[in-house]
């Protein structure tokens, strides 16, 4: 698709190809039931971004329509990390759009038909991830009803993030007028039976899409005289740990609450689904998920070791290995990327970020060049000895960097291992920049911090 430009300077469509206000169009990437998607750029910021427009075969006042724009209406509500994140949303022409954030990377789908079951780590990891959106969306009144492998996109920067609101339910709606929607093999019992769902059937969705991560088959699958839709209702499931060895009792206690039939029986949140899954993480001394997602793209030739590389951040001299990820993941939490964190000059850290204003610039040089020599900067290993730990809070959400090495999205359940002394601590919003921290840190203490970046850097 191509656009010009009048004698004014607007823009000026292709025959047949429509405008969006303040966005470039490139090509179609993927189409839909409901409606097509095209990549972009914003002018303004010379963001790419993916463009979801309305079918110009679905009018907008049908039943199709509406639910397009319920979707868009529920998405510019939501400020998620584990969420695409919505630009801007408005009509053109009588074919309404989102504009919203470009995720670059497969499918779950389509990375578990790759691979088969994936290592513990990696698969516990990636529905903690779901869990943490899933709370968020909840707590606007959002029940998203299509938790699957489909509806999951794992980026070539190693973000988790849950898609297709299409057919989401507003709680402060009485009722939305579709009846009895969702995927079958991913349904509650109360989704089967037509009742009415709310945050409960996502957690028991959940629960069937980490069962099949980690063993590669649904606890409810379709035989000879009896469908899905039955079994999801009537039957047990055979215990994971029966269909692969090396998940934890843990873990089947998670998988247990989430699966049970009675919505009443099932956690009460998916913040507590979420809190669960990091301590089993934490107790595993697991990496951060960004880590063992590229690691999981890398097994599959997903990405390459230099892509890997640049995901992973400038203080990474060596990239997840295949050959060494293929050789750990008999163990039973599956293969680790393995990376050696560079150690970075305190004066470059200084200067980029005017630390002098946060501490005492002579305090860090002198902290930083009596670390140098075993190189205190970044994250550390499980088992290094005289470490201390820091937690991270950020609203609504932020990639967080430490030393100059990208380590996970926050809010976040999991701790960083770090030796003692100053650490330095970036938090990236794509729309509300970056706010930078200079953080203590001391043996065998647990250190929080917390911003907010709606306020602004301080």
């Amino acid at each position: 698709m191509t656009e010009g430009a009048d004698d004014r300077g607007g823009p000026v469509a292709a025959p047949g190809v429509m405008v969006v206000p303040g966005v470039r169009l490139g090509p179609k990437f993927a189409e839909g039931t409901l409606a097509e998607l095209y990549k972009g750029t914003q002018r303004a910021l010379t963001r790419s971004v993916a463009i979801k427009v309305l079918k110009p075969s679905i009018t907008p006042a049908s039943q199709l329509g509406k639910r397009f724009l319920r979707e868009a209406n529920l998405l510019s509500r939501i400020s998620h990390q584990n969420v695409p994140h919505v630009y801007d949303a408005g009509e053109s022409e009588g074919r309404p759009y989102i504009v919203m954030e470009l995720i670059e990377g497969p499918s779950l789908r389509k990375v578990m038909d790759a691979s088969g079951p994936l290592p513990v780590d990696t698969a516990v990891a990636i529905a903690r991830e779901l869990a943490s959106a899933l709370a968020h969306v909840h707590a606007l009144g959002v029940v998203h009803r299509d938790v699957k492998p489909a509806n999951v996109l794992l980026s070539r920067r190693g973000d988790v993030k849950l898609t297709d609101f299409g057919i989401a339910r507003d709680t402060s709606e009485p009722h939305d007028g579709l009846g009895v929607v969702g995927t079958p093999a991913y349904m509650s019992p109360e989704q089967v039976l037509g009742d009415r769902v709310d945050f409960r059937s996502d957690l028991f969705a959940l629960g069937i899409l980490l069962y099949e991560m980690l063993t590669g088959r649904r606890p409810f699958e379709e035989e000879a005289g009896r469908t899905v839709m039955q079994k999801i209702r009537l039957d047990r499931y055979p215990a994971p740990s029966s269909v692969r060895a090396g998940i934890s009792g843990m873990i089947e206690r998670v998988l247990a609450r989430c699966l049970e039939k009675n919505p009443a029986n099932r956690y009460d949140s998916a913040e507590s689904v979420a809190r669960d899954l990091g301590e089993h993480l934490t107790s595993a001394g697991a990496e951060p998920t960004r880590v063992l997602v590229l690691d999981r793209l890398l097994a599959i030739k997903e990405l390459t070791q230099a892509e890997v590389r640049a995901a992973l951040g400038p203080s990474v001299r060596e990239a997840p290995s295949a050959n060494n990820t293929a050789q750990k993941r008999a163990g039973p939490s599956g293969g680790r990327a393995s990376r050696a964190i560079g150690v970075a000059w305190a004066g470059q850290i200084a200067a980029a970020i005017g630390i002098a204003s946060i501490v005492g610039w002579g305090e860090l040089t002198r902290e930083r060049s009596g670390d140098a020599g075993r190189g205190a900067t970044g994250p550390r290993a499980p088992g290094t000895p005289d470490i201390g730990r820091l937690r991270v809070v950020a609203r609504p959400w932020a990639t967080v960097s430490i030393d100059g090495v990208t380590v996970d999205t926050a809010p976040t359940n999991e701790s960083f291992r770090l030796l003692p002394g100053l650490h330095y601590v970036r938090f990236s919003h794509p729309t509300l920049g970056n706010v930078d921290r200079v953080v203590r840190v001391t043996k065998d203490a647990t250190v929080w911090l917390e911003v907010d970046l709606e306020e602004g850097p301080r």
